[in-house]
């Protein structure tokens, strides 16, 4: 029960933004961010009012270049703090986020150290 509830904790302060991509591959995506133990907002077209407030601590911000207004990258850009990695991938396949989210992981662990 432990592990559940830090997990839970974990989920709740640490959000991966992802901008752009495929709305239809919305889900494979959560999956793999859920599966970090990480919470994903994902914006394909637009920032709803009221984001800023719901984000929480952002771990993450993933923007799928080809697959992405400047506009809303923009948006995405003065939603989140400057310390916040900006990871920049050119596929909207899954297996191009669960790498780039295994890369996060990689660098929090050796940040820690």
């Amino acid at each position: 029960m432990q592990v559940l509830s830090e997990r839970k904790r974990n989920r709740s302060e640490s959000t991966v933004l992802i901008v752009g991509g495929c709305g239809g591959l919305s889900d494979r995506y959560r999956a793999v961010v859920e599966d970090r133990g990480l919470v994903m907002r994902h914006f394909e077209k637009r920032v709803p009012n009221g984001t800023r407030h719901m984000l929480g601590k952002v771990a993450a911000v993933i923007v799928i270049v080809g697959m992405v207004s400047h506009a809303l990258r923009d948006q995405v850009r003065g939603l989140v703090p400057t310390n916040a990695p900006v990871v920049y991938l050119r596929s909207p396949s899954v297996s191009a986020l669960r790498a780039a989210v295994e890369g996060l992981e990689l660098q929090s662990d050796s940040d820690a150290t």
